[in-house]
Formats: structure tokens, C-alpha cells, sequence
């Protein structure tokens, strides 16, 4: 059986690492757009230069996918990404929407995960403030 374009974007995220990124073109269009909560990025040369930024501010990033959808056209991939941040290990879940060119590379990846709690939260100040937000906000039931 034929890997699908979705399985092999898997597999080449759950292997990511800095020495793997030579091989984005194996998986990326040249025209890939990129989107997350922090970043936006269109081309290859943008794409490397948001993972590279990825492995300096994080140390020991590991991605395991633990569902997928789709077809050869798009799909979705639901991941966890375990890291170290300022020595402490963490844990980051989010959703990934791909589509695929007609060569089976991603010509778009949009990922989607909670930026306030994931990143944002890590800020002193900041990550006070957003959990009082959070208190305020907060259903009781």
C-alpha cells in the first residue's frame, strides 16, 4: 500500500529535527504557506527559517501525531509537541490543516493551538494576567 501525502507529512513530523530540515523540500511545495498563532511565513526559505527559529528557543522538540484525517487533496493532522522551555518540560497540543499539490508535497500548512497558554503564558507578567483572565471568564457552574 501507497503512503498518502498526509502519511508521509506525518512521518516527516514526528522525525523533525535541525538536522532534518534539509529535507523540506523533499516534503514542502517551494510556495508552501505557512500560518500559526506566532508566525506566518510563504516559501521554503520562510518555512526554515521558522523551524530553525523553533530549534533555538526549544530544546529537545519531539511531535507525535496521534490522529489523522484526509485525502491526497487536504487533511488534518492532531499532534502533541513535548519540549523543554527555560529547562522544564512541556507539552503542546494543536491541529495542523494541510493541503497537498498535485506531487504529493504540502502547499499549505495552518496550524492551530492556544497561543495564550503556550507561549504567551511563559511571559512573567503576561501569564499572570492571562490566568486572572481566565478566572474572571470562567464558567462556574
Amino acid at each position: 500500500m501507497t503512503a498518502t501525502p498526509l502519511d508521509r507529512i506525518a512521518r516527516y513530523l514526528e522525525s523533525l529535527r535541525p538536522e532534518s530540515l534539509d529535507q523540506l523540500a523533499d516534503h514542502y511545495a517551494e510556495g508552501i504557506d505557512f500560518r500559526d498563532p506566532v508566525n506566518t511565513g510563504h516559501g521554503l526559505d520562510d518555512l526554515r527559517t521558522i523551524f530553525d527559529d523553533l530549534f533555538k528557543q526549544l530544546q529537545d522538540v519531539r511531535i507525535e501525531v496521534t490522529r489523522r484525517a484526509g485525502d491526497d487533496a487536504h487533511g488534518f493532522l492532531r499532534w502533541t509537541m513535548r519540549y523543554d522551555f527555560r529547562g522544564k518540560p512541556r507539552e503542546l497540543e494543536g491541529t495542523s490543516h494541510f493541503t497537498f499539490a498535485p506531487d504529493g508535497r504540502a502547499a499549505s500548512q495552518h496550524d492551530f493551538w492556544d497561543a495564550a497558554f503556550g507561549v504567551y503564558a511563559e511571559f512573567p507578567l503576561v501569564g499572570a494576567t492571562l490566568r486572572g483572565l481566565r478566572r474572571l471568564v470562567r464558567v462556574k457552574p
